[in-house]
């Protein structure tokens, strides 16, 4: 028995020990005036290929010409694609269904990755990983808001610490992660995953 526990250990510090962690490596902020819930641009064209997201449905197009139009979940009438997003690769769609979570689906709509529901204002860092935020509110405003790097092939959150209680709506490009706070102010990280 006591051979088990020591087993039983051994491995939760190996798992402690493997996982992954965000550092931050600079950060800059600035006034912003704008409206932050849009405030990042969803990057939705890659060379010639471009996704059109009409909310029910996508189109996928290439130099102008649509190639198929996708609705990879079968949406239902209630909700909505928002926060949709083309990999940097130019292989994936990353997108929000309203009330039913974060999906990764390939061109043609076939779904490869179901991320859950309580990562939100999803982007991609890169074609493994993307930047969500996972927040609290009272129906009226947020209460909580923390920063998440979501490894797509296994659904590990990251926590991204940032000195802010709410931190909202991120973008990124990496090497960088831009958010938002309540106070109009417009921040920026640099980030490595170590």
């Amino acid at each position: 028995m006591r051979y088990i526990y020591v087993l039983i250990l051994f491995f939760c510090i190996v798992l402690c020990l493997s996982a992954q962690r965000v550092e931050v490596l600079k950060k800059t902020s600035e006034p912003y005036s704008g409206n932050i819930s849009q405030a990042c641009e969803r990057k939705m064209k890659h060379g010639k290929l471009e996704v059109v997201n009409h909310l029910k449905y996508f189109e996928v197009k290439r130099k102008g010409k649509v190639l198929v139009q996708i609705d990879p979940i079968n949406i239902d009438r209630n909700s909505l694609y928002i926060w949709a997003e083309v990999s940097p690769n130019s292989k994936m769609l990353l997108f929000n269904a309203s009330d039913q979570g974060v999906f990764v689906c390939d061109l043609k709509g076939a779904v490869k990755y179901n991320l859950g529901r309580d990562v939100h204002a999803v982007s991609w860092w890169d074609n493994r990983y993307i930047v969500g935020m996972i927040d609290e509110d009272n129906g009226v405003e947020f209460i909580k808001s923390e920063l998440v790097l979501v490894d797509i092939k296994t659904g590990e959150r990251i926590l991204i610490e940032t000195e802010e209680d709410i931190a909202l709506y991120p973008c990124a490009d990496r090497p960088y992660v831009e958010y938002f706070t309540l106070d109009n102010i417009k921040h920026t990280i640099k980030l490595r995953i170590k």
